[in-house]
């Protein structure tokens, strides 16, 4: 019904706005979000949103109406404010409250508090409840839900209450005192290791892994098997100060939780991995780069000496250097969640372990599987569903299958899953080599860009641009409309007579493997499929110009084809370097 009404006074407000000549700022006093009329008091906004100088609640609404709808904030912010209203106050049951504030405590220009958890960053179990009238700190994570400015749920909570606070904040100073030097003999302590992120730059990981020391505070991602992973803060037990999120930290003996004790509050903890001063103000771990070294005094094995993890990241991608697995970690790590890599990379490693139901089997044709650069579990990269040798998919009646200890180069794109797993994206990647055999029985030799040795397509979209280069592949159809990812079509019916399609497969559909080629007037009557359909499958080879063309890698100004027993152009002796 608040959405409802909201969306209604919107459209009335939108409706007075039309009928304005004049453009100018308007009052602090926003009746999108004050309904109810009364006197106009305008009000600036204050604070940086830092628990030094925290937003006051106008500072908030307009940080907020910055956001993308559905979009939450990239920190932690802290706001104050006055109580107007509670919806729901804070018990047992949930551990967490709903509840409206503004600069004045009345019900002009408020900012919802969306299940925020208790002072001390935790679920509510015993302590005072709001009141309207209170004066409260909040801090977390804000967000632009359809229209309506609030905290994010349950990533927000109570920082002070009347003056009182238990700590727990985010982006800040920390207190308490400092204490250990980062080592597994003295680990730091929260404050400690606070104290130290804070004398990193913005987004700055720390050199080197160091161990910190706490209990459980609260817990915002369980260990689970669908991640492996978990989020929570530690405090220091029996003393005063800011708790310590440790983000995204991987389980016990550095990998991904798939059974065993999970968290609870109150486990005494040690963590180990890199650090980070995210944005400049969040002190935490580096997300996938820290793991649980001991729960309760029981480390991997039930006791001992878990190997820190250290690696040293070697290789730029390519054929002639490989990522090692750390190397791939970290490029992909540096990804937007979700995002998949512009281009193929090439990864050598050797499995060190086979994913549930992972080896190659006919059903999908794929695997999964784990690589590192000496076979053991330390330093895993995740390939996922990857192709088989040649880019295809696996045959059990000739193909031998994956066993751990396998040597490996793996060829594709890889991806940032959720912002927390770096693997290769599912059906785009294929074992390049497989313990030194490469598709047809041995090493077959990188294209040079001549004619006498052109490069593969899958070569030629990792090259990306090159002022002259030969490819050669298959005519797989071709492009209708701007963009390859939504116009490609794979078949000659209907086509345009500008462009092909090609791939180093002819029964390939995956665009990411296909290469757009244009079609300048002199090809078109022997190469465009409009007129010359049986040309579809087969294979071409040409010159010309390497750049983009639909928005990824291809080829354009062509200068020579040939196709089909047809040959346009001139074999201009072309090479990529």
């Amino acid at each position: 019904m608040k959405k409802l009404f909201y969306s209604l006074f919107t459209l009335a407000i939108a409706a007075f706005t039309f009928t304005s000549c004049e453009s100018v700022p308007a009052p602090y006093d926003d009746p999108n979000l004050n309904p109810g009329g009364g006197s106009t008091v305008v009000v600036d906004p204050t604070g940086d949103g830092t628990v030094e100088s925290p937003y006051n609640v106008i500072a908030a609404i307009n940080y907020a109406k910055n956001l993308e709808v559905g979009a939450e904030s990239d920190r932690d912010i802290y706001i104050k404010g006055v109580v107007v209203s509670i919806a729901e106050n804070y018990t047992t049951q949930y551990g967490n409250a709903r509840f409206y504030i503004s600069d004045d405590g009345t019900a002009k220009n408020q900012f919802l508090i969306y299940r925020a958890l208790y002072l001390g960053n935790k679920k509510y179990t015993d302590g005072d409840i709001l009141a309207e009238g209170d004066t409260v700190i909040i801090c977390g994570k804000v967000t632009n839900y359809n229209g309506t400015l609030e905290t994010q749920q349950n990533k927000a909570f109570l920082y002070s209450l009347n003056g009182k606070s238990e700590g727990g904040g985010g982006g800040g100073g920390a207190t308490g005192e400092a204490k250990g030097s980062g080592t597994l003999e003295d680990p730091y302590n929260p404050a400690g290791v606070i104290a130290y992120i804070n004398t990193l730059g913005a987004d700055v990981e720390s050199a080197n892994n160091v161990y910190i020391k706490g209990k459980v505070a609260s817990i915002t991602e369980q260990y689970g098997t669908q991640y492996g992973n978990a989020t929570f803060n530690i405090v220091e037990e029996g003393a005063e100060g800011t708790p310590f999120t440790v983000f995204r930290a991987l389980y016990l003996g550095n990998k991904k939780y798939t059974s065993g004790d999970v968290l609870k509050e109150g486990d005494e903890v040690v963590v180990c991995g890199k650090v980070v001063n995210y944005k400049g103000n969040t002190p935490e771990t580096a997300q996938g780069k820290a793991f649980l070294y001991s729960l309760n005094g029981k480390s991997e094995g039930g006791g001992g000496d878990t190997p820190t993890p250290t690696g040293e990241e070697k290789g730029d991608g390519t054929l002639n250097n490989p990522f090692n697995a750390v190397a791939a970690n970290n490029f992909a790590s540096k990804l937007a969640a979700d995002a998949k890599s512009d281009k193929d990379v090439y990864i050598k490693g050797k499995i060190s372990k086979i994913a549930n139901n992972g080896e190659f089997g006919t059903q999908y044709g794929n695997a999964s599987f784990y690589i590192s650069d000496d076979g053991t579990t330390n330093n895993e990269f995740y390939v996922f569903r990857t192709l088989y040798l040649g880019n295809k998919k696996y045959d059990n009646t000739s193909d031998p299958n994956i066993k751990v200890g396998d040597e490996v180069i793996i060829c594709g794109k890889v991806t940032n899953y959720k912002g927390n797993t770096p693997e290769t994206s599912a059906n785009e990647s294929y074992i390049y080599s497989l313990n030194g055999k490469t598709e047809g029985g041995g090493d077959t030799p990188q294209g040079a860009g001549t004619y006498e040795s052109p490069l593969t397509v899958t070569q030629a979209i990792s090259l990306g641009n090159a002022d002259a280069v030969w490819v050669k592949g298959y005519v797989v159809g071709f492009v209708s409309g701007q963009v390859l990812s939504s116009g490609a079509t794979f078949s000659a019916e209907g086509a345009v007579n500008t462009n092909l399609l090609i791939a180093e497969s002819a029964t390939e559909t995956n665009v990411s493997r296909c290469m757009p080629i244009q079609l300048s007037r002199d090809y078109r009557a022997d190469f465009a499929l409009d007129a010359n359909p049986g040309l579809l499958g087969k294979e071409i080879i040409m010159a010309g110009q390497l750049t983009a063309y639909f928005s990824v890698p291809g080829i354009k100004s062509p200068t020579y084809m040939e196709a089909n027993g047809k040959t346009v152009g001139s074999k201009v002796k072309y090479c990529k370097r």
